[in-house]
């Protein structure tokens, strides 16, 4: 099945492969061909309603010096090969004391490319998740008033990478690494900041303050309501994203941050743990 791509791609038939188990919604490989390694992605095949892969090679050629080297990038399908970089860090495993520094500063450089004219629109991709949902696990319909709420804030967009998840960002002793723009397109930069923060379970008081000193300066009460707002907003997103794709794989994983995602809405009914 990697014959011919690595033909294609290295001129040669000699090398060794070997499953990575990282990634839910692509299958990753760790190739050794001439002397080098390299990762190799293949996106799940009921990936493709969920990614637009053209929109991703656009966005990855804006953020060339934030990504990895990539050698080859298939716009049709989506398969990807890129460099392997040793001796790199994802973010909840990473020991640097300054990390959550770092990535405020991946972060701002991010949101300083100029931005694509596509977006990700954050309430069309819920209505699609939720869509697809046939028996959902959880009843969100409570939550449809703070949704609305999301929909009125007119910050300025930016080049967001709407996937802030733990995987995507990567350090290392000389600079630091933001890859995986599946969901790249221009939204609101606090998209990207609660992403960051809820998809990595940053919810010390002390540790996001660190965060948002370096990116935002100062905060003001309506910042801290639209965050609020935002992370809920979230919440309920990826919580239809799981639901979704739990019914279609089955895997119990996607059960499993469903359950998480749901829980910590529970815990938002809360506001006073926020602010």
């Amino acid at each position: 099945m990697f014959d011919q791509l690595i033909q294609e791609v290295f001129h040669t038939s000699q090398y060794t492969i070997e499953k990575l188990e990282k990634g839910l919604t692509n299958h990753n490989y760790l190739v050794h061909v001439n002397d080098e390694l390299y990762v190799l992605r293949i996106p799940h095949e009921d990936s493709s309603h969920i990614i637009d892969r053209k929109r991703e090679k656009i966005v990855h050629d804006l953020v060339r010096r934030l990504d990895v080297e990539c050698i080859y990038f298939n716009e049709e399908n989506g398969v990807k090969i890129t460099k392997y970089e040793e001796n790199l860090y994802e973010y909840k495993e990473c020991p640097y004391i300054d990390k959550i520094e770092r990535c405020a500063n991946l972060m701002k450089i991010l949101h300083s490319i100029p931005a694509p004219t596509f977006h990700f629109d954050p309430f069309k991709t819920l209505e699609t998740y939720r869509s697809c949902v046939k028996k959902p696990l959880y009843d969100l319909s409570i939550y449809e008033d703070r949704i609305e709420a999301v929909k009125h804030f007119h910050n300025k967009e930016v080049l967001c990478h709407n996937d802030f998840v733990s995987g995507n960002i990567l350090f290392g002793k000389y600079r630091d690494y933001l890859i995986d723009y599946e969901y790249g397109a221009s939204n609101d930069p606090l998209f990207d900041v609660i992403s960051f923060l809820s998809e990595n379970n940053i919810f010390d008081k002390a540790l996001r303050a660190r965060f948002y000193k370096v990116y935002f300066g100062t905060m003001d009460d309506t910042l801290k309501k639209q965050l609020y707002l935002w992370e809920m907003f979230q919440n309920v997103l990826w919580c239809h994203w799981a639901m979704m794709m739990y019914e279609s794989r089955k895997d119990k994983v996607y059960k499993e941050i469903a359950h998480e995602k749901y829980e910590a809405l529970l815990k938002m009914d809360n506001a006073s743990l926020w602010f």
